[in-house]
């Protein structure tokens, strides 16, 4: 599962004095699964992976000059080849390598891979490319890191503040296990709206809400 901060980060971001562990609630365990889970919103939201991932995917080809791959930035293509027999031929596939800067080049930012077709004519037809190929992110961008850190600093006191009304103990502080923090009401509604218009901030500076992503603005 991929994860974009830390226990200890939300733990700086909640200002609490105690780590999260096995006595605190939510637990360390609960918090490394919110993690995980606002890690993974984050990316759906956004329509890219962020974490660096290797893939191997085969490609149709009819001519066109750009092949654009699914996940973007480009790390590093491990190795791109072309079948010189179309597929369902007697012979099997037949594999040739190509060579960067030679049969293509790669622009890392857009995620695409340009055929240099004046070095090279492949014929067109079903998964008549492989390629094998890392892209993402190999250090988490801070905007992302910051994003998920809020979203589960969010999701903790959400947690501590209905445990509160439900023990009728609303409008005082919450103190659970070595885990001790007063809720919005006494702790400051406006620190709390606060959190939440960032939450919704960051959340647009990875995507537009006409759905054009933009990732183009991290470096790798």
């Amino acid at each position: 599962m991929v994860s974009y901060t830390t226990a200890e980060l939300v733990q700086y971001e909640l200002q609490a004095a105690s780590a999260f562990d096995t006595t605190t609630v939510p637990s360390l365990s609960t918090i490394t699964t919110w993690i995980e889970e606002e890690s993974a919103q984050i990316d759906n939201d956004a329509g890219v992976t962020f974490a660096q991932t290797t893939a191997t995917v085969d490609l149709d080809y009819d001519y066109e000059e750009v092949l654009p791959m699914k996940g973007s930035p480009i790390i590093t293509v491990n190795a791109l080849t072309y079948n010189t027999n179309p597929i369902g031929s007697s012979s099997g596939t037949a594999y040739t390598t190509l060579a960067d800067g030679s049969h293509y080049t790669i622009y890392e930012d857009r995620g695409e891979i340009v055929l240099l077709l004046t070095n090279f004519s492949p014929k067109a037809g079903r998964k008549r490319f492989k390629i094998d190929y890392t892209y993402g992110y190999a250090i988490t961008p801070d905007v992302v890191q910051k994003l998920a850190t809020k979203k589960v600093a969010l999701r903790v006191l959400n947690t501590l503040i209905q445990k509160n009304v439900n023990e009728r103990n609303d409008g005082g502080s919450v103190t659970v296990g070595s885990i001790s923090i007063v809720e919005p009401t006494s702790y400051g509604v406006t620190s709390y709206k606060t959190l939440v218009n960032e939450i919704a901030e960051l959340e647009k500076t990875i995507t537009k809400d006409d759905g054009v992503h933009r990732y183009d603005i991290y470096t790798i």
